[in-house]
């Protein structure tokens, strides 16, 4: 029989009715399996990237990362930072800081393989199955990035900005086939800010960089100065429809999806990269009935895979880098960070960003730490 020394805090959410949350007790575990480590969750951004997960929850098993009991109910994959306070893994040591996947919760268990001076792989059994993108923890003591001042904007932007950039990437190798405009939706969602930045580093005059956004955002999105032209979304037909146009579709709106497709004569491309508009009209579901090309999951893992082979991991990483720290830079002028301990504003947070309500030069980093565990 497992034996406890305290009590932790989980945060669910109902599977078929994101709305529907609460907490709960979870004991932690006193005898640690060899090899295992328990890790105190610090902080967790929450951004409407975490809503993504969980509206594809189903279809991409992001409610398998860290399961309940209750299968009815999940977990919501976060990204942040947690203190190892028990280690029973060689060169894993008590007082590690890591950054990493975790969930909303106070604790988690892992079970470190690979490990070297700047991380390690969790290989737990139930994790098994994916991408080495997500069972990746970084030791930031060993990180020459690290600083510890930014990691809210690391917590907030890192995971997203890694997907901006192997998209990036992608287009790039591609030679943005041949379009002359990118059209992004959710113009105002970080993910769409990061490859925005990366976009207007590099993109020629032919190539324009139009974003799609709510009419509230709209001022929000032009003050940014990454994209050449800012529209709403009943703006559409301002622009040419003989317009030959790469879309990033990160609103995840179908009825979206459906008029751009319907409206532009010469679309080159046609990717999903999330689902932040949570509508009955959004997921990873695709009508193959769409005129001109068939809209594909951009599934980052596997294209950073892709690009990790073709540059070897140093070249990939180096490079990655660069533009990583020329970002936070430049996300630093208009950020606002929002830190919030409890489990009460943790809650509220958690609701506003699910019903749309938060602003986009918001940052919310979360915490649900306790005392009960050292």
């Amino acid at each position: 029989m497992l034996t406890t020394i305290g009590s932790g805090t989980d945060f669910i959410v109902y599977r078929k009715d994101l709305s529907q949350c609460k907490f709960v007790s979870a004991g932690i575990e006193a005898d640690l399996e060899l090899d295992q480590v328990l890790l105190k969750v610090d902080k967790f951004a929450l951004t409407a990237n975490n809503i993504s997960y969980a509206v594809v929850g189903e279809t991409l098993g992001y409610w398998d990362f860290f399961p309940v009991a209750d299968e009815a109910w999940g977990r919501i994959p976060a990204w942040g930072f947690a203190e190892v306070i028990r280690s029973k893994k060689d060169n894993v040591v008590e007082g590690d800081r890591v950054f990493g996947f975790v969930p909303m919760s106070t604790h988690l268990i892992l079970q470190p393989d690979a490990v070297s001076q700047e991380g390690f792989v969790d290989a737990s059994p139930h994790r098994n199955k994916f991408a080495t993108l997500y069972n990746q923890y970084q030791l930031v003591k060993h990180n020459p990035l690290y600083i510890p001042e930014y990691e809210d904007h690391w917590a907030l932007f890192w995971p997203l900005f890694m997907s901006a950039f192997v998209l990036d990437e992608f287009l790039s190798e591609n030679n943005f086939f041949g379009a002359q405009a990118i059209l992004i939706s959710s113009a105002s969602s970080k993910t769409a800010i990061a490859l925005t930045f990366l976009l207007s580093r590099k993109q020629s005059s032919q190539c324009q960089i139009i974003g799609l956004t709510s009419p509230a955002n709209l001022p929000f999105v032009k003050d940014l100065g990454y994209y050449n032209q800012v529209l709403t979304y009943d703006q559409i037909q301002l622009l040419p429809n003989n317009l030959s146009v790469v879309y990033v579709d990160i609103a995840g709106d179908k009825n979206l999806l459906r008029t751009l497709h319907n409206y532009f004569q010469n679309m080159k491309y046609s990717c999903l990269l999330g689902a932040t508009h949570r509508t009955p009209q959004s997921g990873l579901e695709i009508n193959n009935k769409l005129p001109g090309p068939y809209p594909k999951f951009f599934f980052v893992p596997e294209e950073m895979h892709k690009r990790v082979q073709q540059l070897g991991a140093n070249v990939f990483y180096e490079y990655f880098d660069q533009s990583w720290s020329q970002f936070l830079l430049s996300i630093s002028k208009w950020i606002v960070l929002i830190n919030s301990t409890g489990q009460a504003l943790v809650e509220r947070t958690y609701l506003d960003i699910l019903a749309g309500h938060s602003q986009p030069n918001q940052g919310y980093v979360l915490s649900l730490r306790t005392r009960s565990v050292q």
